[in-house]
């Protein structure tokens, strides 16, 4: 029997994803774990494989199109089947985001794609029964809305999946989602028309009022590809020169806000608000360490990575102070046995964090080839969730890129993170009185006060600086 196909979680932090390819096309069978597409997530590319034998007979969610957990993305079953009850009950919402798959102009532009019917969403979210079908209960289909908010019985007020107040003080009754997306795109939630159970706001609303706002500006096809992205950039860079010789202002231009984007912005914000950060900063010679590098890499076909050392000596300077490698869990706090150190790496499309682990038992050569090996992975969308996941400790090193020193927000479910500035040649007076020129580098530890004290810290960056300044230390 025909049936819709669900965007399913494909990581532990997923909540929704991007098609980035159909494997499979329109009309044509598939089998049991088969490639169907490839999901984009808010960090990797992952593989949707099939849950069973059938055949594609509608694809719901193009490739660009984004989907919450939850969502259908396609109608699959045999072949001859009729699926007009199905695509009626899918096609509503779909129509109604068709102006913002219009108003995208990046190649790579998420097409906005609102949640189903609650009868969708309820079949959704039910479990399944021993013959595969979903089996919603009477309950669970009156609670189901659009946008996946519960609406509580009579006499209690709405809720929030985790249970928070969903009314946010001075707003229109509205959904969590549609008002992430308002703060998003820059829209006032407060003059959009709700279309939602009795007029709330929800996120389809918001999605038109953005592309309302931008006008003729940014609607139009989507250019395909990197060289488009960059002709598309070319154009707009003449027309502002144009409008500059012409005495008027250049045009703002709006950029739809990516998948992967929205989570940095979510993440780092939950993070940095909800862990009490404090900074210490200490400059150390690096004369040593990069001695050491040269030497190291002397005759090396390929040299090892500064990067990689400072994750060893990380390393090593944790196991001398192990509270650092800590987790806050509410009401404990978790001290981890494994030092697994992530690495900043800035791509195009936003940022990741490649996960080394047991950095304590690997040498640096190790390091650097795993190390390496992640970051080529990353660049290539292939990371899979346990490269990225769990970090107790991050570098993010920005001294390739000249900056002296800088703040970085923790990574959860870290504690700490180590900011590496540029080693800059700089007069240092010596005991003697003389004055002598060394390269000095920056290091700011970014940590959770809730885990780390400020002693605690000083002491860790202190161990830390002396083992940049003579790593054979750390052999002691």
């Amino acid at each position: 029997m025909a049936e819709k196909l669900f965007m399913m979680a494909l990581s532990p932090t997923m909540s929704e994803g991007t098609i980035a390819r159909w494997r499979v096309a329109e009309g044509e069978a598939f089998t049991a774990g088969q490639l169907l597409c490839e999901v984009e997530t808010d960090k990797a590319s992952m593989d949707y494989e099939a849950p069973k034998d059938a055949r594609l007979l509608k694809i719901l969610l193009p490739q660009g199109g984004r989907a919450a957990i939850g969502d259908p993305i396609a109608i699959v079953g045999a072949e001859g089947e009729n699926i007009d009850a199905l695509l009626a009950s899918a096609d509503a919402p779909r129509a109604a985001a068709a102006p913002v798959a219009a108003a995208a102009t990046p190649a790579d532009a998420p097409v906005a794609v609102p949640a189903p019917p609650a009868a969708a969403r309820a079949s959704a979210v039910a479990p399944r029964t021993e013959d595969g079908s979903r089996n919603a209960s009477p309950e669970a289909a009156e609670a189901a809305t659009p946008n996946g908010i519960r609406l509580a019985p009579a006499g209690r007020s709405p809720e929030e999946p985790s249970g928070r107040p969903l009314q946010a003080p001075g707003l229109p009754p509205s959904s969590p989602l549609a008002r992430d997306r308002a703060r998003g795109l820059g829209v006032d939630i407060r003059g959009i028309p709700g279309s939602g159970p009795g007029g709330r706001v929800v996120l389809r609303d918001v999605e038109a009022a953005g592309a309302a706002m931008a006008g003729p500006a940014t609607a139009g096809p989507a250019a395909g590809g990197a060289a488009a992205r960059s002709s598309a950039g070319e154009r707009a860079a003449g027309e502002q020169a144009a409008g500059r010789a012409a005495g008027s202002a250049p045009a703002d231009r709006r950029i739809p806000l990516s998948g992967k984007r929205a989570v940095i912005a979510r993440r780092l914000s939950e993070s940095f608000f909800a862990a009490p950060h404090y900074y210490l900063k200490r400059r150390v010679a690096m004369e040593r360490l990069l001695e050491l590098r040269a030497s190291l890499n002397r005759g090396r076909e390929r040299p090892v990575s500064l990067n990689a050392f400072i994750v060893k000596l990380c390393a090593e300077a944790i196991a001398r102070h192990p509270y650092v490698n800590s987790s806050w869990e509410g009401d404990s706090i978790l001290e981890r046995g494994s030092v697994d150190v992530a690495l900043a790496v800035a791509l195009p499309d936003g940022l990741v964090t490649p996960v080394v682990r047991d950095c304590g038992s690997k040498g640096v050569g190790r390091i650097d080839e795993e190390l390496s090996a992640l970051i080529d992975k990353a660049k290539g969308r292939g990371l899979a969730p346990e490269d990225y996941e769990g970090a107790s400790f991050t570098i993010s090193n920005l001294g390739s890129y000249g900056v002296e020193e800088f703040t970085a927000i923790i990574n959860p479910p870290g504690s700490a993170i180590l900011a590496v500035g540029a080693a800059l040649r700089t007069p240092v007076a010596l005991e003697d009185g003389s004055v002598a020129v060394r390269r000095l580098a920056a290091l700011t530890l970014g940590c959770d006060h809730r885990v780390i004290d400020g002693a605690a810290g000083a002491e860790f960056l202190a161990t830390l600086a002396r083992f940049v300044e003579e790593p054979a230390l750390t052999l002691a």
